[in-house]
């Protein structure tokens, strides 16, 4: 009787063992390209990029972040909604059209970053934009991608320019469509503060007119320090930061 219910109760642990990983990965949600994602999976990717995020990525990206260890670390998502026509610096900022977001995820020695500009209307100027952060404290490691996605298009940019404390990024907004998003990621080390920006072209201008800058915490966005051709193109968003 005793051989029984050990038995039994063994039984019961396994089942409910079973039943605990089962739930665990069990599927949340099936992107559009097919991915199966859990339910801790689908809300790191849009917390940590956007909403739309997780139906334009690809099989190989999945494998690449299932396989990274994004998921074990620490994640800090800062939003304060702001649409106020000022300059204040707080972690999520608007213009009454855009709205920035700044999230960080850390591990021991590093940071992976995420600054996300979400569109509310389709702006009347579709010319080079920028798109970058002031570094104090830490250093770039690496760009990891930056993507201009509209309802009709999806597109990579690698206008670069970096310096030891800073990393910009030129973007032209696609010609048609809605629901602009432009994200940009890039690794630092640990132990500083990072001030994103983002400024639209007020009128139409060229890629090199956007590269002239410097960057500097007196600039746009506690970011960006316009000169020669640029100033007086750009918006003067105010900024965000996040302390890593």
């Amino acid at each position: 009787m005793k051989k029984i219910i050990g038995v039994l109760i063994m039984l019961v642990a396994v089942l409910s063992f079973s039943k605990n990983v089962y739930a665990e990965e069990s599927i949340y949600y099936t992107t559009t390209n097919g991915i199966e994602l859990t339910e801790e999976e689908y809300h790191f990717l849009t917390e940590f990029y956007w909403d739309g995020y997780p139906d334009m990525m690809t099989e190989a990206q999945y494998e690449e972040f299932k396989n990274s260890d994004l998921l074990d670390r620490k994640l800090q998502v800062k939003r304060i909604e702001d649409h106020g026509e000022n300059s204040i610096q707080s972690t999520s900022h608007g213009t009454g059209a855009k709205v920035l977001k700044i999230a960080a995820a850390c591990s021991s020695s590093n940071c992976m970053i995420t600054l996300n500009l979400d569109w509310l209307v389709v702006p009347a100027i579709k010319s080079y934009d920028v798109i970058g952060a002031y570094l104090s404290g830490v250093s770039l490691i690496s760009h990891n991608g930056t993507y201009v996605v509209s309802t009709t298009s999806s597109n990579y940019y690698n206008n670069l320019k970096t310096a030891y404390n800073g990393i910009g990024n030129s973007v032209k907004l696609p010609s048609s469509g809605s629901n602009f998003i432009v994200n940009m990621s890039f690794t630092t080390t640990k132990g500083g503060t990072i001030y994103g920006s983002y400024q639209h072209a007020m009128s139409n201008t060229t890629l090199p007119v956007s590269k002239y800058y410097n960057f500097s915490l007196a600039g746009y966005g506690n970011v960006f320090s316009f000169y020669g051709s640029a100033v007086g193109i750009y918006d003067g968003m105010g900024g965000v930061d996040i302390t890593i």
